[in-house]
């Protein structure tokens, strides 16, 4: 057993009665529709972003978006820009910069861009919170800013025209964990609203791809937003989505439909360009005739891409099996994790060993972080404590990273560490998996029926709502567990003796958590 197992017996309740009584889980928010989403108009400076706008477009003004690399940040870049030529804007562009070769952030080079286009305006997405020095030298370039946001804000706020985050703290939108093509999305809503016009029903649906990418909590407005798309499925027939048939085709219920949302975000994830260009945002934007063109490309990026991360994964898997600390810091010197595997590595390593993970790499002379954690840690509080070794830090409670001088390095892991151990009780105690429902080997029939018919109330299923776990008891791994299909074992199990099993399963496929032998006080 690697793992605490905290469960509630078996009561003779049904598997969803036992999964919504520990996780407490109401009908309120199983229910919850688009009704219950909070009035947009409660997001502060929402409504003076869209005047802006609009006053933009009517003076024909020249507008820039500055986007994210990754795709919360590509389909909130995607669906404000179709929007504004949908309204009638002739002067409008993006740009998206490449992570692998530019720094996090607004840099000097797209500075220089809006100076020498004389831009008007430029609307920040899925980012653009902590671009102080930025944000200031664009304005006296006579280029209004926008900034549309999700990051977790610092102790100031830049001085651009309009800040639209719902985690600022005088905002009182009553739902601060949107995605960053969450907040874009109500921008364009509130444009429509304004305008007395529709928007295109499909960016829901890049909307609900945007969001899962980028792993915010899939509780609250998020769910309700996700949840109608997997609801609506059969709406949804923008031209992109008809060119990716072929990731469309097995759609019959929500467990594939999710299956079908986390192919196409593996697909368009190998998407990073030069020049502001990004291969994703090409796809969406392009005309209907160049589409497969850009598919094509983008399968053949992902068919290398998934080469090179095998190689990443059995090299993660031997740094997991060195480690037995409270916390993994590795500092990757031989260049053997790829910088866009960055953030990858640190998940798998953090869920696997359920500790915080920090994977520290050199690039463009200073160096770069990709973090993550479990429950019972939190990362922007471990960068704020250790801040003085750092450029800058941002992200999420769970998925954070910094930039840092390479001078800096040994003192921010030996301050690390000491905050490490402020938490070490708390990293303990969560190292734990929570069991959702406690089965029998009789019960398996109920699982499978639990599966075809309950299973799709819960979901969709994600960060802050996970797929169900399952305790099965007292299992013989000749006989009964061969029936369930369960393979996957890192051990020969004895056919002589019983086993608890810990257990994953969406409908699709079951995995193996955690196991123990069987015992007499169960």
């Amino acid at each position: 057993m690697k793992f605490q197992w905290e469960y509630r017996e078996n009561n003779n309740s049904s598997i969803i009665q036992q999964i919504k009584d520990n996780r407490k889980l109401t009908n309120e928010f199983l229910r919850a529709s688009w009704e219950d989403i909070p009035d947009i108009s409660l997001m502060k400076d929402l409504n003076k972003a869209a005047f802006r706008i609009i006053n933009a477009v009517q003076k024909k003004e020249k507008i820039i978006i500055f986007g994210h690399d990754d795709l919360d940040g590509i389909t909130a870049t995607y669906i404000l820009f179709d929007f504004l030529e949908k309204i009638g804007s002739q002067s409008h562009y993006y740009y998206i910069p490449n992570r692998l070769i530019e720094n996090h952030g607004i840099q000097r080079n797209f500075i220089e861009k809006i100076k020498k286009g004389k831009f008007d305006l430029l609307i920040t997405v899925d980012g653009g919170i902590s671009s102080f020095e930025a944000v200031e030298e664009i304005n006296k370039l006579g280029c209004d800013v926008i900034i549309t946001d999700h990051h977790l804000v610092q102790d100031k706020i830049p001085q651009a025209y309009a800040v639209v985050n719902p985690k600022q703290v005088d905002c009182p939108y009553p739902y601060d964990m949107l995605a960053g093509v969450g907040v874009s999305f109500f921008l364009v809503q509130k444009l429509a609203d304004v305008l007395n016009v529709s928007y295109d029903k499909n960016y829901l649906f890049w909307v609900a791809l945007g969001s899962i990418a980028d792993k915010v909590p899939l509780d609250g407005v998020n769910r309700i937003l996700i949840k109608k798309v997997l609801d609506d499925w059969s709406i949804f027939d923008d031209e992109t989505l008809n060119t990716l048939s072929e990731y469309t085709k097995f759609t019959r219920n929500h467990t594939s439909r999710m299956s079908t949302i986390n192919n196409i975000i593996k697909l368009l994830s190998n998407n990073r360009e030069t020049d502001g260009e990004n291969r994703a945002l090409r796809l969406l934007c392009t005309q209907t005739e160049n589409k497969k063109n850009v598919v094509r490309e983008l399968e053949k990026d992902y068919n290398n891409q998934e080469k090179n991360l095998l190689e990443v994964k059995e090299y993660i898997n031997f740094l997991i099996s060195q480690n037995n600390e409270n916390q993994f810091i590795f500092f990757d010197k031989k260049d053997k994790v790829p910088i866009e595997f960055l953030g990858y590595s640190a998940t798998r390593i953090s869920k696997t060993c359920r500790i915080p993970a920090v994977l520290l790499k050199r690039k463009n002379g200073i160096i770069v972080c990709e973090a993550r954690c479990t429950e019972g840690f939190n990362l922007i509080e471990s960068f704020n404590y250790c801040k003085e070794n750092l450029i800058q830090y941002g992200g999420h409670v769970k998925a954070a990273g910094f930039t840092a001088t390479p001078d800096k390095v040994s003192q921010f892991i030996s301050c690390f560490k000491k905050f490490v151990e402020k938490n070490k009780d708390s990293i303990i105690k969560n190292k734990k998996i929570v069991i959702d429902a406690v089965l029998t080997l009789d019960d398996i029939e109920n699982l499978e029926e639990f599966i075809e018919t309950d299973f799709h109330f819960l979901q969709p299923f994600g960060e802050g709502n996970p797929l169900p776990v399952y305790l099965l008891k007292n299992g013989c791994p000749e006989n009964d567990f061969r029936k369930i299909n369960l393979k996957d074992w890192d051990i020969v199990p004895n056919p002589e003796k019983k086993y608890d099993l810990v257990i994953r399963y969406n409908g699709l496929s079951k995995r193996i958590l955690d196991y123990r032998e069987s015992s007499n006080d169960n």
